[in-house]
């Protein structure tokens, strides 16, 4: 890695330019700052003349939004931190995705590990692609949310709506759709909790090793032990804790 990292900060807020910058010059020597853009034109233009290895990338912009400048590169060729204020669906894709980000007002501790997590990309010379790919897939696909899902050398897309259950399994978690297909990913649980961690989600954790779409349950008992019955013939046992949670999301006292 050469001694310094080059940037860029891409923002239509002015005071957040500003802050990110001095966050970034007091406390890291490391990033030399090359520019700032306000817009997606101008961050094009800035991108293709400096060269940057990383890009401060907020994500909402007037008229066209970060994603947008991202799909003007057949190939990325820069680091990325995404920035963010809200639009929950997008941080829980980028957090999914393990791509770096940063939520406004910044804070230095996650400055500072987004930076870490850039440094090593660097170093050992990480391909990112195939995770800015998919982010974006899934961006686009914002009304049939979809997650992907590493197998081999392949990634598959799977659409969120088809999931019925997502299994922990020591290292790695098995999830099986409709039409009974499953997929293994080296993802943790909790990653999926975290995931689907918003108000309106259907799925649900009932168990220390297992999440389920409530939309695929065909059959629930309401006494003890809670037992669900799922679209593809699985049963699982919720948790006693779990199980007032699980009702609430069915709807039932």
């Amino acid at each position: 890695m050469e001694n310094h990292i080059t940037a860029i900060i891409v923002d239509d807020e002015t005071q957040s330019r500003f802050v990110l910058q001095t966050l970034v010059k007091q406390n890291f020597p490391e990033i030399k700052l090359l520019g700032e853009a306000a817009n997606v034109d101008e961050a094009y233009k800035l991108i293709v003349n400096v060269k940057p290895q990383l890009v401060f990338l907020d994500i909402q912009m007037p008229r066209s939004d970060g994603f947008t400048l991202l799909k003007q590169f057949d190939k990325v060729p820069f680091e990325i931190v995404f920035v963010t204020s809200f639009d929950q669906y997008a941080i829980r894709a980028i957090k999914f995705s393990a791509l770096g980000y940063l939520l406004k007002p910044f804070e230095i501790h996650d400055l500072a590990q987004a930076i870490q997590k850039v440094k090593e990309s660097i170093v050992i010379k990480r391909n990112n692609q195939p995770k800015i790919i998919n982010l974006l897939r899934s961006i686009e696909d914002s009304e049939n949310q979809r997650i992907s899902v590493h197998t081999a050398d392949s990634v598959t897309m799977i659409e969120e709506s088809s999931i019925i259950s997502i299994m922990s399994d020591g290292n790695y978690c098995t999830i099986r759709i409709d039409h009974n297909e499953r997929f293994i990913t080296t993802r943790r649980l909790i990653d999926f909790e975290e995931y689907f961690d918003t108000a309106n989600t259907t799925f649900v954790r009932i168990s220390r090793r297992h999440i389920i779409n409530t939309r695929k349950i065909i059959k629930y008992s309401k006494g003890d032990p809670c037992i669900i019955e799922m679209s593809n013939g699985e049963i699982f046992e919720v948790s006693r804790r779990r199980k007032t949670e699980i009702l609430n999301k069915l709807r039932v006292g």
